[in-house]
């Protein structure tokens, strides 16, 4: 039998000992934490386990909290969940042969372990008796709920949605999974479901550990919380995390989604070269009131270390101990911790070395600037164990919620339909971003790949390709969300629905997202776990600013115009895409001329489009551009910078190393055999938009 078990801290002690009962018994244990003596919330574990035995991902529970009278209380609250508080052998067995009670709560203060132990034993060797005593109160108690809860929800009247698992390509992906036993070897880190190579396997084994990472970050959550509070205590208004890619992508979608709680310091997020960007952040802020994070798994991400050379640089005439505004999160062993030790630096946060970057939203890259702004760690802790258990749960396997997702992403993209876009609810917009980087970087090679579309100005079913499928994620009963997407269902598009009840079940959407990634990879046959692409840009950056320092200037690089692009597009086939990559200051009005020639290039072509922002797309997108389908139009976008922002220690500024990044990619993906061009805007970028949208809707007619 799969059993749940949880406790809170005075059940803590209790937990331990009725697991390895229970596994003598025979039965299946997910264990749902906590997992030590420091103070939690009983609530928190309560529903984490009635979840599980509601959505029937366990066959039973068993809550310990100090007296059991709080779990089985708040237990009780969830439909479908009946709580049992039991202190006697005879009350545990009556309580599933005649109530068919599917939780044990017990009280750890109430209760000898040895006592614990015979009561699980006794209510999970019990058995509902059916009699039709028993049968008619239950249908009474059923009537209960109903009448306080109200009816079970059910779509709409008359509204009909398409279940994705029932096209062909999607159905065929899904039993490919099953024959391959490939939910139970994830779980057993077996590697050989992405490469038969011997080394390729030792790598993967060591990118795992994302899998575990929910339950394992449930023991730092008090020493988070304490950190958090001592940086309160000195009154620090603004934390400010310098990172790249998957070190800050998680921490944005926190920041952005939950906002700083009451009394907490802000949070801003710097991923970017681009000089008036840093120097509007300089602007606002109060460096002695500021914390930043410099976040960097390798420790050697060349923009990162670039950031915080200048803001050290910047503290170190204003305050006397400059290192004591700097925290590292960083692997062991990396060249980050070496400086942060000898920086001063006033801590050092490892992560577990197992877990890749873009996998590590659960990790301490996410909860560290979590516990910093008041995030609810505990809740979305909570709520990403509760996913993980049911991405554990094997059969039936189309009720695998990353089973399903991932056969649903890798059976409609190898049918054509690669073109992932995202309808997101408002509230949750910032969480597109990290599903691209984690969907294109891990999926975007050997020609293949997920083509993440994220806020893509909204068109009419006819502005889209066949190569589209919808992911709509809604808070809630979000009737925006399903205006929108209603529509291309029924003009024949697979739309993918998924709903949060609330802001906190993002962590379990962390995880659900992280597992679907790995099984698309199976369904596509690519490795999710490496980049292989991705340095081929970084070195070309190099090689220019060598020639920088040697000569004074950049290599010269062809650059194209609106003629070559609009030529370009005449000649795109279905299938194709087109990137804007825009090595530009990210204001507004930048970024609203973006968005309206994304919408002139979609509604003209009927292709999809994507946007980012230079650098910040090379550590998301651009594995994807080097490595995945040859089907981007990829157009980089830069203009001149109205003021250089020196970097300390080096020779050249953050312009010079922003135009050089720019270069090196439209060098390395023209050498690729991409469709790349460079397209130098002048020195009002936003003129220089809409020029080269009127130019294309001249061409386009």
């Amino acid at each position: 039998m799969r059993i749940a078990v949880a406790a809170d801290h005075a059940g803590f002690p209790h937990k331990a000992p009725v697991v390895r009962a229970l596994e003598q018994d025979g039965h299946q244990v997910v264990d749902l934490g906590t997992h030590s003596m420091a103070p939690v919330d009983y609530p928190d574990y309560a529903r984490a386990v009635g979840t599980a035995v509601r959505d029937g991902h366990v066959e039973l529970g068993v809550l310990i909290c100090g007296s059991g009278a709080g779990v089985s209380i708040a237990a009780n609250k969830l439909r479908g969940v009946r709580a049992a508080l039991c202190h006697d052998l005879f009350t545990a067995r009556q309580a599933r042969e005649d109530d068919d009670a599917n939780v044990l709560c017990l009280g750890a203060r109430v209760v000898g372990l040895d006592m614990a132990v015979a009561l699980v034993r006794e209510f999970a060797g019990a058995r509902f008796s059916h009699a039709e005593r028993h049968e008619r109160r239950l249908a009474k108690v059923a009537e209960l709920e109903a009448a306080e809860l109200g009816p079970e929800r059910a779509p709409a009247a008359g509204r009909r949605r398409a279940d994705p698992l029932a096209a062909p390509a999607v159905a065929g992906a899904l039993a490919r999974l099953g024959e391959l036993d490939a939910g139970p070897r994830l779980w057993a880190k077996d590697a050989s479901l992405w490469s038969g190579d011997a080394a390729v396997q030792a790598s993967i084994r060591r990118r795992l550990g994302w899998l575990t990472a929910p339950a394992a970050m449930r023991e730092r959550l008090g020493e988070l919380a304490a950190f958090a509070a001592s940086v309160r205590r000195e009154g620090v208004t603004d934390v400010v995390l310098l990172g790249m890619g998957g070190s800050s992508l998680a921490a944005e979608v926190l920041g952005l989604t939950f906002g700083p709680a009451p009394g907490r310091p802000r949070l801003g997020v710097l991923d970017t070269t681009d000089p008036g960007a840093i120097r509007a952040t300089l602007d606002r802020l109060t460096l002695a009131r500021a914390l930043f994070v410099v976040a960097s798994k390798s420790g050697t991400t060349a923009e990162t270390l670039a950031l915080y050379k200048l803001f050290r640089a910047e503290l170190a005439g204003r305050v006397g101990q400059p290192g004591a505004h700097f925290v590292a999160i960083t692997d062991p062993g990396t060249p980050l911790e070496r400086l942060a030790a000898a920086d001063g630096f006033r801590h050092a946060f490892l992560n577990d070395p197992e877990i890749g970057g873009r996998f590590s939203a659960l990790s301490l890259f996410g909860l560290v600037p979590g516990a910093l702004i008041g995030v609810d760690l505990p809740t979305l802790l909570d709520d990403a164990v509760s996913m993980a258990t049911r991405c554990r749960s094997f059969a039936p396997l189309r009720d695998n919620p990353g089973v399903r997702l991932g056969a649903a992403l890798g059976g409609l993209a190898e049918a054509g339909r690669d073109k992932v876009t995202l309808v997101l609810s408002e509230p949750l917009r910032a969480f597109g971003a990290w599903l691209e980087q984690l969907l294109t970087e891990s999926t975007g090679k050997q020609g293949k790949g997920l083509v993440v579309i994220h806020e893509e100005p909204p068109g009419p079913p006819v502005a889209y390709g066949d190569d589209r499928v919808f992911v709509a994620i809604a808070l809630g009963e979000d009737r925006g969300v399903e205006a929108a997407v209603a529509p291309l269902e029924a003009a024949g598009h697979p739309v993918v629905r998924l709903t949060l009840g609330s802001r906190s079940d993002l962590g379990g959407e962390f995880f659900r997202w992280e597992m679907a990634t790995a099984l698309a990879g199976v369904v596509l046959g690519v490795n999710p776990f490496d980049e292989p692409n991705v340095a081929q840009a970084k070195a070309a950056t190099g090689a220019a600013l060598d020639a920088f320092l040697d000569a004074g200037r950049l290599p010269e690089v062809a650059a194209d115009d609106a003629d070559d692009v609009a030529r370009a597009l005449a000649a795109a086939k279905p299938g194709d895409y087109v990137a804007l990559l825009a090595y530009l200051t990210p204001a507004p009005a930048t970024a609203a001329a973006l968005q309206q020639l994304r919408a002139l290039v979609r509604d003209r072509t009927r292709l999809a489009t994507t946007a980012g922002w230079g650098p910040r797309y090379l550590h998301s997108t651009g594995q994807l551009h080097k490595g995945g389908p040859n089907t981007p139009l990829l157009l980089v976008l830069t203009a001149r910078d109205r003021h250089e922002l020196a970097i300390p220690g080096e020779g050249y500024g953050f312009s010079t190393l922003k135009l050089a990044q720019a270069l090196g990619d439209v060098t390395t993906l023209r050498a690729a055999g991409r469709r790349a061009f460079w397209l130098p805007l002048g020195d009002a970028p936003e003129a220089g938009l809409a020029a080269l949208a009127a130019r294309l809707a001249r061409h386009a007619g």
